[in-house]
């Protein structure tokens, strides 16, 4: 069990996706090792939800600019005594490379899966809860009842296709997690706010709290000022503010 549960708070939308599609890939990950008739469905509901975020028309082009961003404010470290230069390359590179194949693709990213019919129809009928039956799309039901080897091979292809937008986003969250600055708060009776530089040029706020403290965040940030309220965990009633004090973390993530 961890000592302290992390809350990633984006001040970006391009980290908010990236933080969506971190969470998707993770459970992809996991889901690979279920190869049930279930566990496949689970893994396409995945990979449709993956689709569904990647369907903003200008997210290749703001992810190609935050990736120019951190590129530009890596270069400044360059030439600082100790740094490892091989790993400095590389990582400027793949910045540079991943960059641009983003700009120079074209359609939207993943759009070879957007061309697959049975794809398409899985979109539409698993918008409708209980969606998919055999009634539906008979030729999913067919395809479930392959081989496992089958179905894994057809599922690892479609992935494929997400490497580079899978890699893009944690060389993003990579970045901006490691350039952070932590410093120790405590919450006066459940509550603690704080003025913000302006042109601190934030990226991510995370929030971190000991697991055996009965209390969890809610974040309001705005240009100036930020505001974290703790409430205690009432899974089926409404939840309350936490009233004694507590200790917790916050750190400042920048580009």
């Amino acid at each position: 069990m961890k000592e302290t549960i992390i809350y990633d708070h984006p001040l970006n939308e391009v980290i908010r996706v990236c933080l969506r599609l971190e969470q998707l890939f993770e459970q992809i990950d996991h889901q690979l090792s279920d190869m049930s008739i279930f566990g496949t469905r689970s893994l396409v509901n995945l990979i449709i939800n993956v689709l569904h975020i990647l369907d903003r028309p200008d997210l290749k082009a703001k992810l190609a600019k935050e990736l120019s961003i951190l590129l530009a404010n890596l270069q400044r470290y360059g030439h600082l005594p100790g740094i490892d230069e091989q790993k400095f390359r590389q990582l400027t590179r793949q910045l540079d490379e991943l960059s641009r194949s983003l700009i120079d693709s074209s359609g939207k990213i993943g759009q070879r899966l957007r061309d697959i019919e049975l794809l398409n129809n899985l979109r539409m009928h698993l918008a409708s809860p209980g969606g998919g039956c055999s009634f539906d799309i008979p030729i999913y039901h067919y395809w479930l009842q392959q081989s496992v080897s089958v179905r894994k091979q057809t599922l690892l292809e479609w992935l494929s296709d997400f490497t580079q937008i899978r890699t893009a986003c944690e060389l993003v969250l990579q970045l901006v997690r490691n350039n952070a600055r932590v410093e120790d708060k405590t919450a006066i009776h459940g509550f603690h706010q704080e003025l913000l530089d302006p042109q601190s040029n934030l990226r991510m706020i995370r929030i971190g709290i000991q697991h055996e403290i009965p209390a969890y965040p809610e974040v309001s940030i705005g240009r100036h000022f930020f505001s974290v309220r703790f409430y205690s965990p009432h899974v089926e009633k409404r939840p309350t503010q936490y009233t004694d004090n507590l200790a917790f973390t916050v750190e400042y993530c920048n580009s």
